[in-house]
């Protein structure tokens, strides 16, 4: 299954990209380099190119952000190789994207979540 990202709109990204003098992009992409491209039975592979398989995960964690009143939350799933970021808001099919990953996750890992 391929994780495609919702991407930012142009008018949100030109302005990140003024008032930080560039750094928000570049931050931006840095960390979506963490984040699925393609599930599978296997396991999962990060935008940065990381392949991971099921059984290495060892904790599911959520977390919640507010920032001025506007609430999002993600999932980072935990290995030994690296914190995998699962943004659903802004993952087209996002549910579904997790939805498929919790059904592969080991049983033991479930339990974990915060």
């Amino acid at each position: 299954m391929e994780v495609k990202i919702i991407p930012l709109s142009g008018c949100l990204s030109l302005m990140l990209g003024v008032f930080t003098l560039g750094v928000a992009p570049i931050a931006i992409k840095l960390k979506e380099r963490n984040w699925p491209i393609l599930l599978d039975e296997k396991g999962l592979i990060t935008r940065g190119g990381k392949f991971i398989t099921w059984g290495e995960f060892t904790k599911i964690e959520k977390v919640i952000t507010n920032v001025q009143g506007t609430i999002t939350e993600r999932y980072d799933l935990h290995s030994p190789k690296g914190t995998v970021a699962v943004v659903v808001y802004r993952l087209v099919d996002g549910e579904q994207a997790l939805n498929y990953i919790w059904q592969r996750l080991p049983e033991s890992v479930k339990h974990t979540q915060e």
